[in-house]
Protein backbone atom coordinates (compact mmCIF):
# COMPACT_ATOMS: atom_id res chain seq x y z
CA UNK A 1 0.00 0.00 0.00
CA UNK A 2 1.31 3.47 -0.81
CA UNK A 3 1.69 5.97 2.07
CA UNK A 4 -1.20 8.21 1.00
CA UNK A 5 -3.56 5.24 0.88
CA UNK A 6 -2.32 4.04 4.24
CA UNK A 7 -3.14 7.43 5.76
CA UNK A 8 -6.58 7.58 4.13
CA UNK A 9 -7.49 4.05 5.26
CA UNK A 10 -6.09 4.29 8.81
CA UNK A 11 -7.15 6.13 11.92
CA UNK A 12 -4.56 8.92 12.18
CA UNK A 13 -3.88 10.59 15.52
CA UNK A 14 -1.24 13.25 16.14
CA UNK A 15 -0.69 13.10 19.88
CA UNK A 16 0.95 16.52 20.24
CA UNK A 17 0.14 19.77 18.41
CA UNK A 18 -0.52 23.39 19.25
CA UNK A 19 -2.88 25.97 17.87
CA UNK A 20 -1.63 29.17 16.32
CA UNK A 21 0.05 31.89 18.42
CA UNK A 22 1.07 30.32 21.74
CA UNK A 23 1.64 33.87 23.01
CA UNK A 24 0.05 37.17 21.93
CA UNK A 25 0.60 37.83 18.22
CA UNK A 26 3.20 40.67 18.46
CA UNK A 27 5.37 38.63 20.82
CA UNK A 28 4.98 35.53 18.67
CA UNK A 29 6.12 37.50 15.62
CA UNK A 30 9.18 38.69 17.53
CA UNK A 31 9.96 35.14 18.60
CA UNK A 32 9.70 33.94 15.00
CA UNK A 33 12.14 36.66 13.92
CA UNK A 34 14.56 35.64 16.66
CA UNK A 35 14.47 31.97 15.66
CA UNK A 36 14.97 32.71 11.97
CA UNK A 37 14.12 31.01 8.72
CA UNK A 38 14.14 27.48 10.10
CA UNK A 39 10.84 27.99 11.91
CA UNK A 40 7.95 26.61 9.84
CA UNK A 41 4.85 28.75 9.26
CA UNK A 42 1.96 28.53 11.67
CA UNK A 43 -0.76 26.24 10.37
CA UNK A 44 -4.48 26.55 11.06
CA UNK A 45 -6.35 23.48 12.24
CA UNK A 46 -8.01 23.46 8.81
CA UNK A 47 -4.95 21.55 7.60
CA UNK A 48 -6.01 18.43 9.51
CA UNK A 49 -8.75 17.40 7.10
CA UNK A 50 -6.47 18.01 4.11
CA UNK A 51 -3.72 15.93 5.73
CA UNK A 52 -5.99 13.00 6.56
CA UNK A 53 -5.41 13.49 10.30
CA UNK A 54 -8.49 12.25 12.16
CA UNK A 55 -7.60 13.48 15.64
CA UNK A 56 -5.04 15.58 17.47
CA UNK A 57 -4.17 16.42 21.04
CA UNK A 58 -3.97 20.22 20.94
CA UNK A 59 -2.22 21.68 23.95
CA UNK A 60 -2.23 24.95 25.76
CA UNK A 61 1.05 25.75 27.51
CA UNK A 62 1.04 26.25 31.25
CA UNK A 63 4.71 26.63 32.18
CA UNK A 64 6.18 29.70 33.84
CA UNK A 65 8.10 30.70 30.71
CA UNK A 66 5.32 30.89 28.13
CA UNK A 67 2.57 32.13 30.45
CA UNK A 68 4.61 35.11 31.60
CA UNK A 69 4.12 36.59 28.13
CA UNK A 70 0.35 36.66 28.59
CA UNK A 71 -0.95 39.85 30.26
CA UNK A 72 -2.82 37.97 32.97
CA UNK A 73 -2.32 35.28 35.59
CA UNK A 74 -0.87 31.91 34.64
CA UNK A 75 -4.19 30.18 35.34
CA UNK A 76 -6.18 32.61 33.21
CA UNK A 77 -3.57 32.43 30.46
CA UNK A 78 -4.16 28.70 30.13
CA UNK A 79 -7.94 29.07 30.23
CA UNK A 80 -7.68 31.66 27.46
CA UNK A 81 -5.48 29.36 25.40
CA UNK A 82 -8.05 26.59 25.78
CA UNK A 83 -10.79 28.99 24.67
CA UNK A 84 -8.66 29.92 21.67
CA UNK A 85 -8.27 26.24 20.76
CA UNK A 86 -12.04 25.84 20.90
CA UNK A 87 -12.51 28.81 18.58
CA UNK A 88 -9.80 27.60 16.19
CA UNK A 89 -11.38 24.14 16.12
CA UNK A 90 -14.84 25.53 15.35
CA UNK A 91 -13.41 27.70 12.58
CA UNK A 92 -11.73 24.63 11.08
CA UNK A 93 -14.87 22.49 11.20
CA UNK A 94 -13.31 20.26 13.88
CA UNK A 95 -15.03 18.87 16.95
CA UNK A 96 -13.71 19.21 20.50
CA UNK A 97 -13.99 15.67 21.88
CA UNK A 98 -13.88 14.17 25.36
CA UNK A 99 -13.52 10.46 24.65
CA UNK A 100 -13.02 7.89 21.92
CA UNK A 101 -16.75 7.64 21.33
CA UNK A 102 -16.79 11.33 20.42
CA UNK A 103 -13.79 10.69 18.17
CA UNK A 104 -15.63 7.92 16.33
CA UNK A 105 -18.69 10.13 15.86
CA UNK A 106 -16.58 13.01 14.55
CA UNK A 107 -14.81 10.68 12.13
CA UNK A 108 -18.13 9.31 10.88
CA UNK A 109 -19.16 12.89 10.09
CA UNK A 110 -15.87 13.55 8.31
CA UNK A 111 -14.77 16.10 10.93
CA UNK A 112 -11.37 16.14 12.65
CA UNK A 113 -11.44 15.52 16.40
CA UNK A 114 -9.53 17.69 18.87
CA UNK A 115 -8.65 16.50 22.37
CA UNK A 116 -7.61 19.38 24.63
CA UNK A 117 -4.38 19.14 26.60
CA UNK A 118 -2.02 21.23 28.70
CA UNK A 119 1.77 21.11 28.39
CA UNK A 120 3.45 22.11 31.63
CA UNK A 121 1.38 21.60 34.79
CA UNK A 122 2.95 24.57 36.60
CA UNK A 123 -0.55 26.08 36.76
CA UNK A 124 -1.65 23.49 39.32
CA UNK A 125 0.57 25.24 41.87
CA UNK A 126 0.14 22.51 44.46
CA UNK A 127 -3.66 22.44 44.18
CA UNK A 128 -5.27 19.17 43.04
CA UNK A 129 -8.62 20.95 42.74
CA UNK A 130 -7.23 22.77 39.73
CA UNK A 131 -6.70 19.42 38.01
CA UNK A 132 -10.40 18.70 38.43
CA UNK A 133 -11.22 22.15 37.05
CA UNK A 134 -9.09 21.42 33.98
CA UNK A 135 -10.91 18.12 33.53
CA UNK A 136 -14.25 19.90 33.71
CA UNK A 137 -12.94 22.31 31.08
CA UNK A 138 -12.36 19.37 28.72
CA UNK A 139 -8.65 18.71 29.26
CA UNK A 140 -7.84 15.04 28.68
CA UNK A 141 -4.01 15.07 28.39
CA UNK A 142 -1.59 16.66 30.86
CA UNK A 143 2.14 17.19 30.37
CA UNK A 144 3.80 17.24 33.79
CA UNK A 145 6.64 19.60 32.87
CA UNK A 146 7.77 21.77 29.99
CA UNK A 147 10.64 24.28 30.00
CA UNK A 148 11.27 24.74 33.72
CA UNK A 149 11.30 22.59 36.83
CA UNK A 150 8.01 22.87 38.70
CA UNK A 151 6.21 21.49 41.74
CA UNK A 152 5.67 18.14 39.98
CA UNK A 153 9.06 17.29 38.51
CA UNK A 154 12.19 18.39 36.68
CA UNK A 155 13.00 18.90 33.03
CA UNK A 156 15.64 17.44 30.73
CA UNK A 157 16.29 20.64 28.77
CA UNK A 158 15.52 23.91 30.59
CA UNK A 159 14.72 27.03 28.63
CA UNK A 160 17.93 28.85 29.61
CA UNK A 161 19.83 26.32 27.51
CA UNK A 162 17.97 27.60 24.43
CA UNK A 163 17.71 31.36 24.90
CA UNK A 164 19.30 33.73 27.44
CA UNK A 165 16.12 34.62 29.32
CA UNK A 166 15.62 34.71 33.10
CA UNK A 167 13.97 31.55 34.36
CA UNK A 168 13.32 30.07 37.79
CA UNK A 169 16.32 28.35 39.33
CA UNK A 170 16.58 24.60 38.93
CA UNK A 171 15.50 22.43 41.83
CA UNK A 172 18.26 20.97 43.99
CA UNK A 173 16.66 17.52 43.92
CA UNK A 174 15.59 16.42 40.44
CA UNK A 175 12.80 13.95 39.92
CA UNK A 176 9.12 13.43 40.60
CA UNK A 177 7.89 15.24 43.70
CA UNK A 178 5.33 14.00 46.21
CA UNK A 179 2.80 16.36 44.63
CA UNK A 180 3.72 15.06 41.18
CA UNK A 181 2.89 11.56 42.38
CA UNK A 182 -0.47 12.77 43.70
CA UNK A 183 -1.21 14.34 40.32
CA UNK A 184 -0.44 11.07 38.52
CA UNK A 185 -2.80 9.23 40.90
CA UNK A 186 -5.59 11.76 40.41
CA UNK A 187 -5.13 11.74 36.64
CA UNK A 188 -5.74 7.98 36.74
CA UNK A 189 -8.99 8.58 38.64
CA UNK A 190 -10.10 11.29 36.21
CA UNK A 191 -8.99 9.37 33.09
CA UNK A 192 -6.49 12.05 32.09
CA UNK A 193 -3.57 10.76 30.03
CA UNK A 194 -0.20 11.83 31.49
CA UNK A 195 2.49 13.02 29.07
CA UNK A 196 6.16 12.75 30.11
CA UNK A 197 7.65 14.75 27.24
CA UNK A 198 10.32 17.18 28.52
CA UNK A 199 10.78 15.24 31.78
CA UNK A 200 14.31 14.34 32.81
CA UNK A 201 15.37 10.78 33.52
CA UNK A 202 14.61 10.78 37.30
CA UNK A 203 11.14 12.24 36.72
CA UNK A 204 10.36 9.91 33.82
CA UNK A 205 11.42 6.74 35.61
CA UNK A 206 9.70 7.64 38.88
CA UNK A 207 6.49 8.55 37.05
CA UNK A 208 6.51 5.22 35.21
CA UNK A 209 7.03 3.36 38.47
CA UNK A 210 4.22 5.32 40.15
CA UNK A 211 1.57 5.14 37.44
CA UNK A 212 -1.20 2.55 37.35
CA UNK A 213 -2.16 3.58 33.82
CA UNK A 214 -0.30 3.90 30.50
CA UNK A 215 1.84 7.02 30.06
CA UNK A 216 3.09 8.68 26.90
CA UNK A 217 6.16 10.64 25.95
CA UNK A 218 4.47 12.42 23.09
CA UNK A 219 7.32 13.87 21.02
CA UNK A 220 10.84 12.50 21.26
CA UNK A 221 13.31 10.05 19.71
CA UNK A 222 15.98 7.49 20.57
CA UNK A 223 18.92 8.89 22.53
CA UNK A 224 20.95 5.84 21.49
CA UNK A 225 20.98 7.32 17.97
CA UNK A 226 21.68 10.94 18.97
CA UNK A 227 22.77 12.30 22.35
CA UNK A 228 20.03 14.92 22.44
CA UNK A 229 18.65 15.54 25.92
CA UNK A 230 15.06 15.70 24.68
CA UNK A 231 15.34 12.09 23.50
CA UNK A 232 14.71 9.03 25.66
CA UNK A 233 17.38 6.61 26.76
CA UNK A 234 16.67 2.93 26.26
CA UNK A 235 15.88 2.65 29.97
CA UNK A 236 13.30 5.43 29.78
CA UNK A 237 11.68 4.12 26.58
CA UNK A 238 11.39 0.65 28.11
CA UNK A 239 9.88 2.13 31.29
CA UNK A 240 7.23 4.01 29.30
CA UNK A 241 6.42 0.88 27.31
CA UNK A 242 6.18 -1.15 30.53
CA UNK A 243 3.25 1.04 31.60
CA UNK A 244 1.50 0.00 28.39
CA UNK A 245 2.22 3.47 27.04
CA UNK A 246 3.61 5.13 23.95
CA UNK A 247 6.72 6.89 22.67
CA UNK A 248 5.96 9.58 20.10
CA UNK A 249 8.20 10.00 17.04
CA UNK A 250 9.00 13.70 16.54
CA UNK A 251 9.98 15.12 13.10
CA UNK A 252 11.87 18.05 14.68
CA UNK A 253 15.20 19.54 13.58
CA UNK A 254 16.94 22.72 14.74
CA UNK A 255 20.64 23.24 14.21
CA UNK A 256 22.35 19.97 15.04
CA UNK A 257 19.52 18.67 17.23
CA UNK A 258 16.76 16.36 16.13
CA UNK A 259 16.16 14.11 13.16
CA UNK A 260 18.08 15.29 10.14
CA UNK A 261 15.72 14.00 7.47
CA UNK A 262 13.06 11.43 6.64
CA UNK A 263 15.63 8.63 6.53
CA UNK A 264 16.71 9.58 10.06
CA UNK A 265 13.06 9.47 11.18
CA UNK A 266 12.93 5.93 9.77
CA UNK A 267 16.05 4.98 11.74
CA UNK A 268 14.53 6.20 15.00
CA UNK A 269 11.29 4.37 14.22
CA UNK A 270 13.11 1.13 13.43
CA UNK A 271 15.33 1.35 16.51
CA UNK A 272 12.46 2.01 18.90
CA UNK A 273 10.26 -0.64 17.29
CA UNK A 274 13.00 -3.19 17.86
CA UNK A 275 13.55 -2.00 21.43
CA UNK A 276 9.98 -1.67 22.75
CA UNK A 277 7.76 -3.04 19.98
CA UNK A 278 5.91 -1.13 17.25
CA UNK A 279 2.73 -1.31 19.35
CA UNK A 280 4.31 1.24 21.71
CA UNK A 281 4.93 3.92 19.08
CA UNK A 282 2.89 6.90 17.95
CA UNK A 283 3.55 10.24 16.26
CA UNK A 284 3.67 13.69 17.84
CA UNK A 285 4.60 16.37 15.31
CA UNK A 286 4.51 19.40 17.67
CA UNK A 287 2.76 21.39 14.92
CA UNK A 288 3.02 25.14 15.60
CA UNK A 289 5.42 24.52 18.46
CA UNK A 290 8.73 23.68 16.80
CA UNK A 291 11.63 25.88 15.78
CA UNK A 292 12.42 23.65 12.80
CA UNK A 293 11.49 20.46 10.94
CA UNK A 294 13.54 17.65 9.46
CA UNK A 295 14.42 17.80 5.77
CA UNK A 296 11.79 16.25 3.54
CA UNK A 297 8.88 17.08 5.83
CA UNK A 298 7.27 20.51 5.62
CA UNK A 299 4.43 20.16 8.08
CA UNK A 300 1.13 18.48 9.01
CA UNK A 301 -0.18 18.58 5.45
CA UNK A 302 2.56 16.07 4.58
CA UNK A 303 1.57 13.43 7.13
CA UNK A 304 1.83 10.81 4.38
CA UNK A 305 5.61 11.45 4.39
CA UNK A 306 5.70 10.10 7.94
CA UNK A 307 3.64 7.07 6.94
CA UNK A 308 6.11 6.40 4.14
CA UNK A 309 9.00 6.65 6.59
CA UNK A 310 7.41 3.97 8.76
CA UNK A 311 7.02 1.65 5.78
CA UNK A 312 10.64 2.25 4.75
CA UNK A 313 11.67 1.44 8.33
CA UNK A 314 10.32 -2.05 7.76
CA UNK A 315 6.95 -1.66 9.48
CA UNK A 316 4.16 -3.88 8.21
CA UNK A 317 1.05 -2.02 7.09
CA UNK A 318 -0.65 -3.15 10.30
CA UNK A 319 2.19 -1.89 12.52
CA UNK A 320 2.42 1.36 10.57
CA UNK A 321 -1.33 1.90 10.98
CA UNK A 322 -0.87 1.33 14.71
CA UNK A 323 1.82 3.98 14.97
CA UNK A 324 -0.26 6.38 12.87
CA UNK A 325 -3.16 6.21 15.30
CA UNK A 326 -4.35 2.77 16.31
CA UNK A 327 -1.94 2.58 19.23
CA UNK A 328 -3.04 5.98 20.51
CA UNK A 329 -6.68 4.89 20.37
CA UNK A 330 -5.87 1.75 22.37
CA UNK A 331 -4.04 3.70 25.06
CA UNK A 332 -6.83 6.26 25.33
CA UNK A 333 -9.30 3.46 25.88
CA UNK A 334 -7.12 1.80 28.53
CA UNK A 335 -6.71 5.14 30.32
CA UNK A 336 -10.49 5.41 30.43
CA UNK A 337 -11.27 7.84 27.64
CA UNK A 338 -13.87 5.43 26.25
CA UNK A 339 -16.21 6.11 29.18
CA UNK A 340 -17.11 8.86 31.64
CA UNK A 341 -14.26 9.41 34.10
CA UNK A 342 -14.63 8.65 37.80
CA UNK A 343 -15.06 11.88 39.70
CA UNK A 344 -15.98 13.82 36.54
CA UNK A 345 -17.80 17.04 37.12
Amino acid sequence: MDPASLVSESLVVDVHVHGRHLVPAPLWAAYRRAVGASMPPDLPLDVLAEAGVDAVVAKAVGDRIVTRFHPTTRWRAVRRQLDSLRHQSAAAGADIVLDTGDLARARARGRPAVFLGVEGADILAGRLARLEALHQAGVRVLGLVHYADNSLGSVCLPWQDWLPVPVPARRHRPGLTAFGGQVIDRCAELSILVDLAHADRPTCLAACQRSRRPLVSSHTGARALQDFRRYLSDEEALAVAATGGLVGLWPFRFGEDGMADVADFSRHAAYLAELIGPEHLCIGTDMNGVTGLMDGYAGEHQFAVLAGALLRAGFSERDAAGALGGNALRVMEVVGLSRPANGAG
